[in-house]
């Protein structure tokens, strides 16, 4: 009978309207919520068997998607370890830190609101462990896989000392005093460490010798297991090769004939000695003050005292002694169709039939969107769009109604013609 289609087709309407006020309602609590994708209703028509005689109405059925392409304005924050994708891709994350603790269920997100918890791994404000590529030491990223987790562990900031990077080269530039007289010693000292992060302190002695011949001596601390043997200029000849002579006329006036050789320098580092070459790239000897310019590598043993997180998604540690290490490779995982994915609690979502092959990437390369240190992707919901849709909907609900209220008498009506 017509009459209770058309009823069916109003319950279905409330029914469908039901389902947008459920979305609107979502959308509206999480319109502060980092990373929250839109959820939206669309409907589709019912339609039974046509039939000229009588006409059976068939109603509407609703779907129910989330816009997880439309991107939320991005904002900064004071945070270093929160971070924001400006374009394709995903976060990756688990439920659990470590296998020990059982599987990780691993899934994506756009929810970059990551802080240290009491053991240093980064969560989110879900709970969801941030997960990434651990780098080698010398930070270039091992053999990974590309097209699944299973390379991924959680990252961890806490307790990473850094040894510590010894000094390899010391480099000498600057003026000796051409006026000095005979036995007149310059002296300068410079930092340099060993192998265990240890500061010492290397000392220059340039002692004149006249007729424009200087001697050199590079000495550590005395107190060292192996202190380093003086190093000695001496007059041009073929049995002392460590020479510097100074042209005193013509074009190349004050600047050294032959270059000054290397000096090599034993630190007392244990187990085993470092070599620090001593370089001199630019030594003159003009009538003026001693002007030395000393410059090397190496830094003491440091702890993390910051952490910043470049365009690519890589993780740097900044320790307390200045240097920096590159410590994880943060992963923007994309996929086919992003709007396929299944959505998961805690504003994640998981692979599903519908969302296509999973590619683990890069930052900012190949396509795939930047990570945006200091910022966080806010939710990508319009309150004035929502309050608009949700008088929609309530007048959509009430016609509906209506239908199912109008049927209802009307099948009364006809019940009374029975009587």
């Amino acid at each position: 009978m017509s009459l209770f289609s058309a009823m069916r087709s109003g319950v279905s309407g409330m029914s469908a309207q039901s389902s947008r006020m459920a979305a609107i309602s979502d959308n509206i609590s999480n319109s502060a919520t980092v990373g929250y994708k839109r959820a939206d209703v669309q409907f589709s028509t019912l339609l039974t068997s046509p039939s000229r005689e009588n006409y059976s109405a068939g109603g509407v059925q609703s779907h129910t998607f989330f816009q997880v392409q439309k991107d939320g304005t991005i904002q900064g924050t004071q945070s270093s370890t929160d971070m924001a994708i400006q374009g394709d891709g995903f976060f990756v994350v688990a439920d659990r830190a470590t296998a020990a603790l059982g599987t990780p269920e691993r899934a994506l997100t756009r929810a970059g609101s990551f802080l240290p918890d009491a053991e240093g791994y980064l969560r989110n404000s879900a709970g969801n462990y941030l997960q990434g590529w651990k780098l080698n030491p010398d930070g270039s990223l091992p053999a990974v896989n590309l097209s699944a987790f299973t390379d991924l562990s959680a990252i961890n900031v806490a307790n990473l000392a850094y040894g510590g990077s010894p000094t390899s080269h010391v480099d000498f530039s600057g003026n000796l005093p051409g006026q000095a007289a005979i036995g007149t010693t310059f002296d300068t000292t410079t930092t340099i460490y060993d192998g265990q992060g240890t500061a010492l302190d290397l000392k220059l002695t340039w002692k004149a010798l006249g007729n424009d011949k200087w001697e050199l001596n590079a000495t550590l601390p005395t107190d060292n297991d192996t202190p380093p043997a003086p190093y000695t200029f001496a007059p041009t000849s073929p049995a002392m090769p460590l020479t510097v002579d100074f042209a005193q006329t013509g074009p190349n006036a004050g600047m050294p004939i032959t270059p000054i050789p290397n000096l090599s320098v034993l630190s007392p580092a244990k187990p085993v000695s470092d070599t620090i070459a001593v370089t001199f790239p630019n030594v003159t000897q003009l009538n003026g003050d001693y002007v030395p310019q000393v410059t090397g590598d190496g830094s003491k043993a440091g702890m993390v005292s910051a952490v910043n997180i470049d365009t690519s998604g890589k993780l740097w540690a900044i320790y307390d002694n200045g240097a920096r290490r590159a410590l994880y490779q943060i992963p923007v995982a994309d996929v086919t169709n992003p709007d396929g994915l299944v959505p998961q609690d805690g504003n994640t979502y998981t692979l599903g039939a519908d969302s296509g092959n999973l590619t683990l990437n890069i930052g900012n390369a190949g396509g795939i969107g930047s990570v945006i240190g200091n910022a966080l992707e806010q939710s990508n919901v319009d309150l004035a769009d929502e309050m608009v849709s949700l008088i929609e909907t309530q007048r959509a609900y009430s016609s509906s109604a209506t239908i199912v209220r109008t049927i209802d008498e009307m099948v009364d009506e006809t019940t009374r013609l029975k009587r």
